[in-house]
């Protein structure tokens, strides 16, 4: 009997102990966490660069060193860190790439246009972002942007407007795109937004051209380039735009 009661014990299930499970859980976690910050740290930082800043300025500004842990890059904030820095900024994206690679996508805002705020030449950007004073000299390589006030001006901001602003910078928006898409910028010297309903701008320091409304900016100023190339570089007057595919020349 004693022979049996001892077989029986010795073949009784072991308990397991209740921290089993997490204890081990959380050691293969520290060996995780061990192997990543002995291995995957950074070592090469690469930079597609489309602005005008170099390489290392974008580097620097967004604070990501070799040696840090690739893991623990914090790519929000070093993207933050590279708009603060580098106003004429305009998209910036990090990402990581195994084993030890931080790739940063940059893409620059072009000066399009030039605001005058007192004394003050600010350049904007096709998107109204503000990206900080020049000369004058310099500014007037741009068409003025006329009867269009931002509430602050800051570097690397997107302007902040109210009341009748809001619809002049939306239109600014919508004209400046195609207007540089169809390489038209280098002749225009200023854009009135006062009235916009119909904003004027003055063409080759000749012509006054009236927008009109349109629910196709891109084709109106399509039509627009077509129009002007047609015209004598002796023309002067006022162009009108009449909706549709028409423009109307009243010369002076």
């Amino acid at each position: 009997m004693n022979e049996e009661t001892g077989y029986q014990a010795h073949n009784r299930p072991r308990r397991r102990s209740a921290w089993s499970g997490p204890m081990l859980l959380v050691l293969i976690f520290l060996v995780i966490v061990l192997v990543v910050s002995l291995f995957f740290r950074v070592s090469e930082i690469a930079v597609i660069n489309a602005s005008e800043y170099s390489d290392e300025d974008i580097i620097a500004a967004s604070g990501i060193e070799e040696g840090a842990n690739l893991f623990f890059v914090d790519r929000f904030k070093a993207a933050s860190m590279i708009f603060s820095d580098l106003p004429y900024m305009d998209t910036v994206s990090i990402r990581r790439q195994m084993p030890n690679r931080i790739i940063i996508q940059a893409e620059g805002s072009a000066p399009v246009a030039y605001l005058r705020l007192d004394e003050e030449f600010w350049l904007l950007d096709r998107q109204g972002k503000m990206l900080g004073t020049v000369s004058q000299t310099e500014a007037e390589k741009y068409p003025e942007i006329r009867n269009l006030e931002p509430l602050t001006a800051l570097a690397g901001v997107d302007m902040i407007v109210e009341g009748a602003n809001e619809a002049r910078l939306a239109y600014y928006i919508r004209l400046l795109t195609p207007l540089r898409a169809e390489g038209m910028l280098p002749y225009i010297q200023w854009i009135d937004l006062k009235n916009v309903t119909n904003p004027v701008l003055r063409f080759d320091d000749r012509i006054d051209v009236y927008m009109g409304e349109s629910d196709n900016m891109d084709y109106e100023v399509a039509l627009l380039r077509d129009v002007t190339t047609r015209l004598s570089t002796d023309d002067s007057g006022t162009l009108y735009y009449a909706g549709g595919s028409s423009w109307t020349f009243s010369p002076d």
